[in-house]
């Protein structure tokens, strides 16, 4: 059996953001497209969820450490 480790929050990865952010039976209804985000130059991407009411949109930003994160690098935000 080996050990649950967590991992550090500085090292969160997509998958694992998308997974809360929309949960696991949402997965096959997501459409998850790459954009362009001037000022961003580690990565941007819109995952987008269709619901009966409406689209639900989020946007996560990957910052230098690899991380992915709902806020832009602090570079971008300024």
């Amino acid at each position: 059996m080996t050990a649950n480790r967590t991992m550090p929050q500085y090292e969160t990865t997509l998958r694992e953001l998308v997974t809360k952010w929309f949960g696991v039976r949402d997965a096959p209804n997501l459409r998850i497209s790459r954009l362009h985000c001037p000022g961003v130059d580690c990565g941007c991407v819109q995952a987008e969820l269709t619901t009966s009411a409406r689209p639900l949109v989020i946007l996560f930003f990957r910052h230098r450490a690899g991380c992915w994160r709902l806020f832009p690098p602090s570079r971008a935000r300024r």
